[in-house]
């Protein structure tokens, strides 16, 4: 309002002293105009009476008698005026001011008027000569109504502008003096129309935008007493509402924001009322979608049949649902309650708790402790199995011997490796201090790729190394040499015999070390699950080839811990391609 009260007031301003100012300029322009057309009739007058008594000779041969030459000099007397005599072509012959002498004047606007035919030229300018402002009025003489010469007289402005400057103050300090009076009487009449609402409207904002202050309207006034009061009382009734109705609902909604529990309200509308954070986080919702039908908003149709259930049945439902249509698998232990209201209205409260965690931790754990007790019973009752027979009598037997000895070997190294892993995914890396080492890679892949001559040679696999010889890269090598080991030994292990191992290494936005096999590839399902602790794809042959299935467990958390990821592009039957993907160093 005080905005619109400053621009009324300064709109106002404008126009009055735009209306001053015009009425200035018009009621001087006028009198101007007047007092040059009587200053031109005056000259008018006096260089006819000039031209009457010259001859016309002197003007064709320019030459003055005695009588010619006493008469200019008079007319010459007045110093304020200039009188110049000009031949046919504007130029001069006689100027009353000597330094003019044979100039042209042709082209000045006065002089262009009379050589164009009119019966008179005049201008208003500053004189070049005299540097003074001057009011030029030419005349044409002529005989026989052929122009032979120009008459030019000229008076300075200074005889006349005093009456201007005079007239002009008169003007300005009466029209001043009417317009000042007019404007205060417009600007009275603004602000008692503006009264009310400069008072009242600041009030009513703050009353909405601070509902739990009372506001007050401390002005006496006759007209608008009544006014005020009511807007004090209404101030006052609405703070104590407010404040009830906050203290409330601030407590509700902060509870609600607060729970690890989903809660929803659907109104006998079918709208969603209301719904906290986590309910949207569960449902994928947005906070917009509050308000809307939830049948428009929920896309499970599980939930949908359990709410329409409810509201038919008017009933409790509590149940376990999982939500298929999400991008993953939710399971929600639901709870639904009709619950009714006064008359006809009802409302149906969800409540919902996510077991999706709770449910893999438990099936992890299931997995982890089957697994454990299974990769630990296989090696155990192989070395029991083979010491039974040996002690029953296979030792006499020196070729027997070997053989169950080697099987026996193989099964404890087998042991003693799924002990080693299970005690590397068992360290928190983040509280031991690794020194950073820089890695010739080329030479450590080679290296590591030695261990495992005997196994490539008899799949016949064809190795290739794009990585360049002498590329570094400094890490700190405890947890990086283990990532790279179980990669290349996952290759060589599920590659098919005569198949082919490519490995690259080097560095484009990060890091990365890719090791990419011609395997028996990993199904999209199983990919989701790869990198969980005895996780295996095809588990008996894992087991034949000696694995353990914690190789990938111990590349995905070593990886976190060095600050990467590590991805895999797979597809059955193709191979798999696994690529780390690690910060660069300094």
């Amino acid at each position: 309002m005080k905005k619109r009260q400053r621009i009324e007031y300064l709109f106002v301003g404008i126009m009055m002293l735009a209306l001053f100012i015009g009425s200035v300029f018009l009621t001087n322009h006028f009198f101007k105009q007047e007092l040059l057309s009587q200053q031109e009739e005056y000259l008018q007058k006096k260089g006819m009476l000039l031209i009457d008594q010259l001859s016309p000779n002197l003007f064709l041969k320019q030459d003055f008698s005695s009588q010619e030459k006493k008469l200019i000099d008079h007319y010459s007397v007045d110093q304020n005026e200039r009188l110049t005599l000009m031949n046919a072509a504007g130029e001069i012959f006689y100027d009353s001011v000597p330094s003019a002498l044979h100039e042209s004047r042709r082209n000045r606007p006065e002089i262009k008027a009379i050589l164009s035919g009119a019966d008179f030229g005049s201008a208003l300018r500053k004189s070049a000569t005299l540097k003074e402002e001057l009011l030029y009025l030419a005349l044409p003489v002529q005989e026989n109504g052929k122009l032979i010469g120009i008459i030019r007289v000229a008076e300075e402005t200074t005889q006349f502008s005093n009456s201007i400057q005079s007239f002009r103050r008169y003007i300005l300090f009466t029209l001043g003096i009417l317009f000042l009076i007019i404007t205060a009487f417009v600007f009275l009449l603004l602000h008692q129309k503006n009264e009310p609402l400069v008072t009242v409207l600041p009030v009513l904002k703050k009353i909405v935008k601070y509902p739990d202050e009372a506001r007050s309207i401390i002005q006496d006034s006759p007209e608008w007493n009544e006014l005020y009061q009511t807007v004090n009382l209404l101030s006052q009734q609405m703070s104590q509402t407010y404040l009830a109705y906050t203290s409330t609902d601030e407590q509700f909604h902060a509870l609600l924001d607060e729970l690890m529990i989903g809660v929803f309200i659907i109104d006998i509308d079918g709208k969603l009322q209301l719904i906290n954070p986590k309910m949207t986080d569960i449902l994928m919702l947005d906070k917009s979608d509050a308000g809307k039908d939830y049948f428009d908003v929920i896309k499970e149709p599980a939930l949908i049949h359990l709410i329409h259930h409810v509201m038919t049945e008017k009933n409790t439902v509590h149940q376990e649902i999982k939500l298929t249509n999400l991008l993953n698998e939710t399971i929600l232990d639901m709870s639904l309650r009709f619950i009714e209201e006064d008359g006809n209205d009802y409302q149906v409260l969800g409540i919902a708790y996510d077991l999706t965690r709770v449910r893999q931790l438990e099936k992890m754990q299931k997995d982890f402790v089957s697994n454990v007790s299974h990769e630990l019973k296989t090696p155990v009752t192989s070395l029991l199995g083979f010491t039974e027979t040996l002690l029953d009598g296979a030792k006499e037997d020196p070729e027997t011997l070997r053989q169950f000895l080697e099987i026996m070997q193989k099964d404890a190294l087998r042991l003693q490796q799924l002990i080693q892993e299970i005690l590397q995914l068992s360290r928190d890396g983040k509280n031991i201090t690794y020194d950073d080492q820089q890695v010739m890679l080329f030479s450590f892949t080679q290296e590591i790729l030695s261990s495992y001559r005997k196994t490539i040679k008899e799949k016949n696999l064809k190795i290739t190394i794009l990585g360049a010889d002498t590329l570094t890269y400094t890490t700190k090598y405890e947890l990086f040499y283990p990532i790279v080991k179980n990669l290349i030994e996952n290759a060589i292990q599920y590659s098919k015999t005569g198949g082919t191992i490519t490995i690259d290494f080097g560095y484009k936005e990060q890091f990365f070390f890719m090791v990419k096999d011609s395997g028996i590839g990993i199904s999209t399902k199983d990919q989701e699950r790869i990198f969980e602790r005895f996780y295996r794809v095809d588990k008996a042959r894992s087991r034949h080839s000696g694995g353990t299935g914690l190789g990938l467990s111990i590349v995905h958390n070593y990886t976190e811990l060095l600050g990467g990821t590590v991805t895999i592009v797979s597809h059955l039957g193709l191979g798999s391609t696994f690529t780390v993907n690690l910060p660069k160093t300094t």
